[in-house]
């Protein structure tokens, strides 16, 4: 059987959405399913060659130019790529909303006659539904309504983001809880990994690191940490925080220019992206993973400090706060009241070292039963193979 993922963006710099179409492809293809990735070059620097070359290592991906089809009468030219993949598909995954990729793929669903889940990623949260909200209203009335509607499964990565979504959009039709998963480090390579990061960024040596690592996007709640982090550095010298990740550059200015008014230039550091080692080593020099987010559907960073035993200290705007508040893996701050619950629980985690510990291990345990990619392949799978079980006995009772 074969399953094609359709998303906008496969650039690392989008976050989440393509690391989950990534490790879907990984572990669809480890199970017997062919599985394909179209996606396009928005966010590369160039028209995707790059991207398709680095992906095509390990995934059957095809990255398309970006193109701008008009939202009325013309078609893009994506309509053919889609089309054959579709074609040669048994069921279509769409990802993400927003984007003319999903009217071109349920366009060539009905044509070809297949069956298609759209994951939403977050994208229908209260929250996320009010930025830029008049926009997101014409476009849902004029071509997202009709994609959500054909849709045979809405996947939702968490009960909470589906009670959130059926909130805003109580129309939703048939959905599937798909739990994601967290990647780990191979084996024995953390201490390196450590050694490779105090390397890099050697003011952080000596120093006891709190990790925000995730987009710098002001949903993210970055802002919040940096205006409580002057009390907590006053309470426990030698703390530090770290920074790590892209966002747009005005965006990225005005957190330094708040830095330097908070007068914490020497006790943040800000590493833009990290990758491979350089990320697992920045999880190995925090005792605190931080992610005081506005809004997340699963937050897969979290899942990974987890698996690492690090304890979490995030906000109950993480769809994910049930399971770790539940398992004792950190803290969960509620919104009423964040900077003073943030800064208890950054103060606990420090001034406690064995209690943070084993709410590390706790954390590590939970991930390890709840956010893998395996777990995620397998329950995709499941979806899928649900969903075409219905259309084969729907076709039969036509028949």
């Amino acid at each position: 059987m074969n399953v094609l993922h359709i998303t906008p963006y496969m650039h690392p710099s989008a976050g989440g959405p393509p690391v989950v179409v990534e490790q879907l492809c990984l572990g669809q293809a480890r199970l017997g399913w062919g599985a394909r990735c179209i996606t396009t070059a928005q966010l590369c620097d160039d028209d995707g060659r790059e991207l398709q070359r680095a992906l095509r290592t390990h995934i059957d991906v095809t990255v398309l130019p970006v193109d701008r089809p008009r939202l009325l009468g013309s078609s893009s030219r994506a309509e053919a790529a889609i089309g054959a993949g579709v074609r040669d598909a048994d069921i279509v995954h769409l990802h993400t909303l927003w984007h003319p990729l999903n009217g071109i793929a349920r366009q060539a669903a009905k044509a070809h006659g297949k069956p298609y889940v759209l994951m939403p990623h977050g994208m229908l949260d209260p929250y996320s539904l009010g930025v830029r909200a008049f926009r997101k209203r014409a476009y849902l009335a004029l071509v997202e309504n009709h994609t959500l509607r054909h849709a045979t499964r809405v996947l939702f990565t968490t009960e909470l983001e589906e009670t959130l979504a059926r909130r805003m959009l109580p129309w939703l039709g048939p959905a599937t809880i798909l739990p994601l998963g967290a990647q780990t480090p191979p084996a024995g390579t953390m201490i390196d990994a450590l050694q490779q990061f105090l390397n890099a960024y050697p003011q952080t040596r000596g120093r006891r690191c709190l990790l925000f690592l995730a987009r710098l996007h002001p949903k993210k709640g970055l802002e919040r940490i940096l205006d409580i982090l002057p009390e907590v550095i006053r309470a426990v010298p030698g703390a530090m925080l770290v920074a790590a990740g892209a966002g747009e550059a005005e965006y990225v200015a005005k957190l330094k220019a708040r830095t330097a008014e908070l007068r914490l230039t020497d006790d943040v550091l800000f590493t833009g992206q990290v990758q491979g080692a350089l990320k697992w080593g920045a999880f190995a020099s925090a005792e605190a993973f931080l992610l005081p987010s506005h809004q997340e559907n699963f937050a897969i960073a979290v899942a990974e400090a987890m698996h690492l035993s690090i304890p979490v200290i995030i906000s109950d705007k993480v769809n994910i706060w049930p399971t770790i508040e539940a398992a004792k893996a950190g803290f969960v701050v509620p919104e009423a009241g964040m900077a003073a619950g943030l800064l208890a629980a950054m103060l606990d985690v420090l001034s406690r070292p064995e209690a943070a510990r084993q709410m590390g291990r706790n954390g590590r345990a939970a991930a390890q039963a709840h956010f893998t990619w395996a777990a995620a392949a397998r329950a995709s799978i499941a979806c899928y193979e649900a969903v075409l079980a219905e259309r084969q006995s729907l076709e039969g009772a036509v028949a």
